[in-house]
């Protein structure tokens, strides 16, 4: 992998793709070279070691659903792109988003395999203090310019006191030149085919208990779907300063989905992960 950004060395022009930055793009050789409706984007060569900060949301809400749970397949994305950042010899940041800031941070380098990245995994998972509170503070030495920071969530938290401190953090960020990839697990449209409708018992964390099982409506679930899309569109708005990359991974809508094959679709199309594998920076 190599830096997006600006470094020390003009690369070469290519067209502009849907998301770029559009500080990178070159109006004068737009208008020079490409047709009317084209745009081309300045493309650098990054001369220097490309540092990679993954935050990963280990909250109990990822650990739901359970045929398929978030966080597993969060932790097989931080597991990939962390083993391929390293065999390109670069820096990479791995970091617990939530909890104390003791232990929640580990630096790794060098082409050792998977091994350092899963005992670090294995460490932020086991981690049984409060979650309640986001964990930024720790990140300011590493959130230097040029970086690539990319958060890993389900976003199911108050977007009133922690929501606003991450986004806030996040909409600081995107100065500096830095590369923001916001990665959105969705496990919605399976938890809404799971609980269809009808009566149900319901049981979870905060709820009362009934005797009765409670109704389930369609628009009990509308008005849950609703607030969902509204809740995480108010977050990215507040973290809308500059350009961001934004990523998401819904769950299919059946029985029993096979987590392998989901990860491995979504991680072979994604066009951002694309972007940010490429040798040349983009």
């Amino acid at each position: 992998m190599r830096r997006k950004g600006q470094s020390l060395e003009f690369y070469d022009y290519r067209p502009y793709i849907p998301g770029d930055d559009v500080r990178y793009v070159d109006w004068r050789a737009s208008a020079r070279h490409g047709n009317s409706e084209d745009l081309l984007v300045r493309t650098f060569m990054a001369e220097e070691q490309l540092t990679l900060v993954i935050s990963l949301d280990t909250r109990n809400t990822m650990q739901m659903p359970a045929v398929m749970p978030k966080i597993i397949i969060a932790s097989w994305l931080l597991e990939a792109i962390s083993w391929i950042a390293l065999r390109s010899d670069d820096r990479v940041i791995l970091h617990r988003l939530f909890g104390s800031a003791n232990g929640s941070i580990q630096e790794l380098y060098g082409s050792r395999g998977s091994s350092p990245i899963r005992k670090v995994l294995n460490w932020f998972l086991s981690y049984k203090g409060p979650k309640d509170s986001v964990n930024i503070s720790v990140l300011e030495r590493y959130l230097r310019p040029a970086v690539v920071w990319l958060i890993i969530s389900d976003f199911y938290f108050d977007m009133d006191t922690e929501g606003r401190k991450l986004g806030r953090r996040i909409a600081e960020a995107q100065d500096g030149m830095r590369w923001i990839i916001i990665v959105d697990t969705d496990s919605w449209p399976y938890e809404k085919y799971y609980l269809g409708e009808g009566p149900r018992k319901v049981e979870g964390p905060g709820l009362l208990t009934y005797d009765r099982p409670l109704e389930i409506e369609a628009k009990t679930t509308l008005q849950v779907e609703t607030w969902i899309k509204e809740h995480k569109q108010s977050f990215r708005d507040n973290v809308s300063r500059g350009a961001f990359d934004f990523i998401c991974w819904k769950w299919p809508a059946e029985g029993q989905p096979d987590a392998g094959v989901f990860f491995e679709d979504h991680f072979g199309k994604e066009r951002v992960l694309q972007r940010l594998f490429m040798r040349e920076n983009q």
